[in-house]
């Protein structure tokens, strides 16, 4: 809506600015200033809507709808301006017709990325006013694909995901440890092959029993490791066995210091941590 009335009114002002150049070349001027021309159109302006203002508050006063020449003439006559002017200018002076006003097509938006169709207004919106822009501007629209969550497609995805992860693992291997080549040939990194790390002794899987282990392949064992750890796990128990000794060693020493502490003169109430008495030789052989 406010589209076309400003376009409208772009019209009106040019059909004002073209009579107004109009006057002015009947008066006998060539040429005229832009800001001056756009003045005089102001004026003009503001003159026919002051009198048509005023010609309209005539004929409602009047108990009339539309206004006639007699309220025109009253709106000059409020104005300050003479009517009969008017009349002797219409009728002394030759004017230049000014063309028709030609319809003009409303201008075409150009929608250079549409997305999706635009929904009609609903009932309970007037129809002259715009419609509704395209959807994706009011409508929340996704930004990225749903998973897919189906079984089979979940479980091929995690099946090429453990191919990639191994075949990655592979070239990792090759490119860091020692390899073997199938070929003799100067371009030895074709076809590379992982090289094998025999295990010391050789024999010593064979002998271990392997009921528990369901997987051999996952069995890391090697033997130098093994002997380092249980050697290692031997001086930890000594190291603990050693420390308990001395703790029950201190514990003896600080009960046997209380004791001589508590009891200076060496006498001692308990029987069973007295000293021992051994019998007299007579007692002995009466008995």
């Amino acid at each position: 809506m406010e589209q076309t009335t400003t376009q409208q009114v772009n019209v009106y002002r040019k059909m004002l600015a073209a009579s107004v150049c109009s006057i002015l070349m009947e008066s006998g001027f060539d040429t005229a200033d832009k800001e001056s021309l756009g003045t005089l159109t102001e004026m003009i302006q503001c003159f026919l809507t002051e009198v048509g203002a005023l010609s309209k508050s005539y004929c409602e006063l009047s108990g009339r709808s539309e206004p006639v020449v007699a309220d025109v003439i009253l709106a000059f006559v409020e104005m300050g301006h003479n009517f009969n002017d008017l009349m002797v200018y219409t009728k002394g002076m030759k004017h230049s017709v000014l063309p028709p006003l030609q319809p003009q097509q409303p201008q075409k938006q150009l929608n250079m990325l549409p997305a999706g169709s635009k929904h009609p207004l609903p009932p309970y919106i007037p129809q002259h006013l715009p419609q509704f822009p395209d959807p994706h501007a009011y409508v929340r629209t996704p930004t990225h694909k749903q998973p897919i969550i189906d079984y089979e497609s979940v479980r091929e995805k995690a099946a090429v995901q453990k191919k990639d992860i191994e075949k990655a693992l592979t070239k990792f291997l090759a490119k860091t440890n020692p390899t073997h080549n199938l070929f003799d040939t100067d371009e030895a990194n074709i076809f590379p092959l992982i090289a094998c790390k025999p295990a010391y002794p050789p024999y010593l899987s064979a002998l271990l029993p392997q009921d528990q282990i369901f997987d051999p392949e996952d069995l890391e064992y090697d033997h130098k490791s093994q002997m380092m750890q249980q050697s290692k796990e031997q001086k930890a128990k000594e190291k603990a066995e050693n420390k308990e000794e001395e703790e029950t060693e201190e514990t003896l020493n600080d009960s046997t210091k209380s004791e001589e502490n508590t009891n200076p003169n060496g006498y001692i109430d308990n029987p069973y941590l007295a000293a021992t008495k051994l019998p007299k030789k007579d007692e002995m052989e009466v008995s």
